[in-house]
């Protein structure tokens, strides 16, 4: 039977001891952005990396326990270029069935209609759905052609934790 060298397991065993350690910290991170949660509760984390439907050119910004219209949920905020913003627009009317975003006074949005909720969905695992919109800086940029004069578009990702 032959053994790996000395040097080798010792090697093994620091690898597995420092992915342990990752993990624990990342655990530990998720933890201590929600404190109270019960252990199996949502947790404040990237949602779209976690459910592997992020877009390469979404950047995650942040994640916050917040007050929705008296019902307590969990908001990742994200942001894209301009020149990207179709695409991502693109792939969350086609794989979370969001609306398209509308013109409205100053700004991008995606906004209900009688046809549309206006925001999509993706499965969370937990007893809510994940909620999705999208949305420009303020601009005056008035036609979809020239979305890439617009610095960022941002998307919002709500997960609520209770009913209404």
């Amino acid at each position: 039977m032959h053994t790996a060298p000395p040097a080798l397991r010792v090697f093994k065993m620091a690898v597995s001891g420092i992915m342990c350690l990752m993990l624990s910290v990342c655990m530990n991170l998720a933890q201590a952005a929600n404190p109270n949660a019960p252990d199996g509760a949502p947790v404040c984390v990237d949602f779209l990396q976690q459910i592997a439907k992020k877009p390469a050119s979404l950047e995650f910004m942040s994640c916050e326990a917040t007050m929705l219209a008296q019902i307590h949920v969990l908001r990742v905020r994200y942001r894209v270029a301009g020149p990207a913003a179709a695409r991502v627009e693109d792939y969350f009317v086609t794989q979370a069935h969001m609306g398209r975003m509308k013109r409205a006074c100053c700004l991008w949005e995606t906004l209900p209609s009688r046809q549309h909720p206006g925001s999509g969905r993706f499965a969370s695992g937990h007893e809510f759905d994940y909620s999705i919109s999208m949305a420009s800086e303020e601009t005056l940029v008035s036609r979809r052609a020239d979305w890439p004069k617009i610095k960022w578009f941002y998307v919002m990702v709500e997960l609520p934790l209770e009913s209404p």
